[in-house]
């Protein structure tokens, strides 16, 4: 792909499979991430955290500690770039530490360096950061893919793991894939956008991806993820809810059909929903989201 380093953002929602793509891409393509982050798998949060630096506006997402208090977000910023970056000397300004910092991560991290923070999709605000990022660094060459999942399998996986309301959430992940739309028209030959079950159970999603990056075609790509984790939510008799018909439509627009959205009707669905917002898994997620506020006012004040 050139001389210049390859940065690939991963922009998906939550629990559509990014981590698993960001595992392909270390391993067939030769990717790397940042090693040092006190996020989980590897993610920085690097553009919504200098969003909230620069005093741009953010909408809060359930179950996230997003938008991070602007002294925080700093302060965590200039963490990971001294954690990452040896000998590196931060700039007093924090413009110029935002796009220098990420300079040289892609630089370090290259020739081909992978960055997915789902929070990133969800925040027109990074969004903009990031194309603010291409036009001043041409000396990175941006690639970007936008990972879809089918919204009953993402809005399914929220519901088990961390009792996640569907009903709510839905309108969240309709935001962040039209956000994923706006972008296209401004990064429409650096974006391919695919869907998680092209990835899975033997689909083409990863020679795209690898043909996307200039990488040559690995056999043993295809089998790299199973698709284990597909409709599940069709064999949960207790879990009746259905998406909006405006939800339904945008996901129709991604490539899903009416059958692959569908979900019966269950009576008992509307009293299972509310009395498991009460369950420990919902209540233990909520004090751990009340916890990190409670901490992230420390640094608003």
């Amino acid at each position: 792909m050139g001389d210049r380093p390859v940065c690939v953002v991963i922009l998906s929602c939550k629990s559509s499979g990014s981590s698993v793509l960001q595992n392909l891409l270390c391993k067939y393509a030769g990717a790397k991430h940042v090693m040092h982050t006190r996020h989980a798998q590897h993610e920085t949060l690097y553009w919504t955290k200098a969003a909230s630096i620069l005093g741009r506006v953010q909408c809060r997402i359930p179950g996230s500690e997003v938008p991070i208090p602007p002294r925080k977000a700093l302060h965590e910023t200039y963490n990971l770039l001294t954690a990452n970056l040896p000998h590196f000397v931060p700039p007093a300004d924090s413009r110029e530490l935002i796009f220098e910092g990420w300079r040289r991560l892609c630089h370090h991290f290259g020739p081909i360096f992978v960055e997915k923070s789902p929070h990133h999709l969800h925040q027109w605000a990074a969004l903009e950061l990031l194309l603010e990022a291409v036009r001043l660094l041409p000396e990175v060459e941006f690639r970007f893919i936008g990972l879809a999942r089918n919204p009953m399998d993402v809005l399914y996986s929220l519901w088990v793991r961390f009792r996640t309301d569907p009903v709510s959430f839905q309108h969240h992940w309709q935001s962040a894939y039209e956000n994923l739309l706006r972008l296209e028209q401004h990064v429409a030959g650096q974006l391919l956008t695919l869907r998680y079950e092209q990835l899975a159970a033997h689909g083409d999603g990863a020679r795209r991806v690898l043909e996307f990056l200039g990488q040559p075609p690995v056999p043993d790509a295809e089998q790299f993820v199973h698709g284990h984790s597909l409709q599940r939510w069709r064999k949960d008799p207790w879990f009746g809810f259905r998406l909006h018909p405006r939800i339904e439509q945008l996901a129709v627009s991604f490539g899903y059909g009416p059958d692959d959205l569908s979900n019966q009707s269950y009576p008992l669905w509307g009293l299972y929903r509310v009395g498991s917002q009460l369950d420990k898994c919902a209540l233990s997620n909520r004090w751990h989201v009340l916890r990190r506020r409670l901490r992230n006012r420390q640094f608003a004040t």
